[in-house]
C-alpha cells in the first residue's frame, strides 16, 4: 500500500498529515464570512480550494522526498538564476494586493509568491557554496 512506499521518518510524515487535517478546521472556521460575502454562502468553495492546494502540496512533497538530496544542489543553482528575474517580474507585473506587489497570478485563481522561492533558493545555494568551500573556512569570520 501507500504507507509501505514512504521512506524516511514516519513520525514526520504523521505530523505532516495531522497538520494537514487540522488545517481544514482552520480554513473552515476562518473563511465563513468570506464565503457569505463573495461566494453566496457556499462555505465549501474555500474547503475544496484548500483541499486541492493541499493535495498538490503533498504530492510535490512526496516527489521531493523521492529525489536524491545531492540533486538539489544542482537544481537550486539553476533556480537562483530563475528566482532573481521572477522577483523583478513580480515588482513590475505582480498583483497589487494591499498596496504591494508580492505575488504573480497563476491560472485557476492561484497566486505564486516569488519571494518564497527566492528565500529557499538562497538558503540552499548558500549551503552549497559553504559545502564546496568548507576546507577553506577556518573560523566564523
Amino acid at each position: 500500500m501507500f504507507l509501505r512506499n514512504i521512506k524516511g521518518d514516519k513520525v514526520i510524515w504523521a505530523v505532516v498529515f495531522l497538520l494537514s487535517i487540522m488545517s481544514f478546521l482552520a480554513v473552515y472556521s476562518s473563511t465563513g464570512t468570506l464565503a457569505y460575502k463573495y461566494q453566496g454562502g457556499n462555505t465549501e468553495y474555500y474547503m475544496f480550494k484548500h483541499g486541492l492546494i493541499l493535495f498538490l502540496g503533498l504530492v510535490l512533497m512526496y516527489l521531493a522526498h523521492i529525489v536524491k538530496y545531492t540533486y538539489y544542489s544542482r537544481i537550486f543553482q539553476i533556480a537562483l538564476y530563475i528566482a532573481i528575474p521572477l522577483l523583478f517580474i513580480t515588482l513590475f507585473f505582480g498583483l497589487n494586493l494591499n498596496e504591494a506587489k508580492r505575488v504573480l497570478p497563476l491560472p485557476f485563481g492561484l497566486t505564486f509568491q516569488t519571494s518564497d522561492l527566492a528565500k529557499i533558493t538562497l538558503i540552499i545555494y548558500l549551503a552549497r557554496m559553504l559545502t564546496k568551500k568548507q576546507d577553506d573556512i577556518h573560523d566564523f569570520k
